[in-house]
């Protein structure tokens, strides 16, 4: 392969002749544009020198995410001339096929570590590293509830992460080892493991009485003033009424706010004769 140097190229400059990759993800590209604009491109693109031009050979999406993020450069290890046709193609193959990604358990458990480290929500590790969605990281670190050997399964492809998120909410250890054990031996689909802990949790319900409904009130708010009012409540209200209630009112704060007395005083000795 030619001889490769380091050097920040301005975003726009960069230019490609093809790529193995046939197409951008419009969603993952937008996730790779909200990372890099948090931490910047951490891999640096590879190309080469076409006299003027610079020749992207691997790093597409990354330009891509660039552009979308504003940044003004970007890393590159530029070659010093063309590689060849076999050449170009066997780093793109290798770059978009070697890049192997985390089995589910080990992701769970970095970005429970992670979170735990940095104090971030689900919403923070998502826009920091631009994905998963913040659902996504919940559902995985809900799986970390499940015994280790039980994580291993998962990663082994034994048990489907689907199935393991459902099992993984059931409250009762027990029955969660019952259902995995199912799952393990063929005997219980995803279709029917919904099904069932639907019944269980349904059934394991307790239906709450309900409250009695309160009898519907009519309110009334009577202005005496600026910043002054009186508020009345009661199932009817009527002219009569209102008067017989405020005479007595006024009658029962005379008597109480008698010698001087403190008005939260009065209001608390009419509260306490009122009930």
């Amino acid at each position: 392969m030619p001889k490769r140097v380091f050097q920040d190229v301005p975003t726009e400059k960069p230019v490609s002749w093809g790529n193995v990759r046939e197409r951008f993800v419009e969603e993952e590209q937008v996730s790779l544009a909200q990372s890099i604009a948090q931490n910047g491109i951490l891999v640096p693109l590879l190309g080469h020198s076409e006299g003027d031009r610079i020749v992207v050979d691997d790093g597409h999406r990354r330009l891509d995410a660039a552009k979308r993020a504003a940044l003004p450069t970007v890393p590159m290890i530029v070659a010093e001339h063309a590689p060849t046709a076999a050449e170009r193609g066997m780093l793109q193959l290798l770059a978009n096929t070697l890049r192997v990604d985390l089995k589910i358990m080990e992701k769970s458990r970095a970005l429970a570590g992670l979170m735990k480290e940095t104090n971030w929500s689900a919403a923070d590790v998502s826009l920091k590293l631009g994905g998963p969605s913040p659902a996504s990281i919940s559902k995985l670190l809900t799986l970390l509830v499940l015994p280790r050997e039980v994580q291993d399964f998962i990663d082994a492809g034994r048990i489907p992460m689907s199935s393991a998120y459902i099992i993984a909410t059931v409250a009762d250890a027990a029955e969660r080892e019952r259902l995995i054990q199912e799952v393990l031996s063929g005997r219980l689909t995803r279709d029917r493991l919904v099904a069932q802990t639907k019944a269980n949790k349904s059934a394991a319900g307790v239906t709450r009485p309900r409250k009695p409904r309160q009898a519907r009130r009519e309110r009334l708010v009577i202005p005496l003033g600026p910043g002054r009012s009186v508020a009345l409540s009661a199932p009817t209200l009527s002219v009569e009424c209102v008067l017989a209630w405020l005479t007595d009112l006024v009658d029962r704060i005379r008597t109480a706010g008698a010698n001087g007395r403190a008005l939260g005083d009065v209001v608390k000795e009419l509260a306490a004769n009122a009930k």
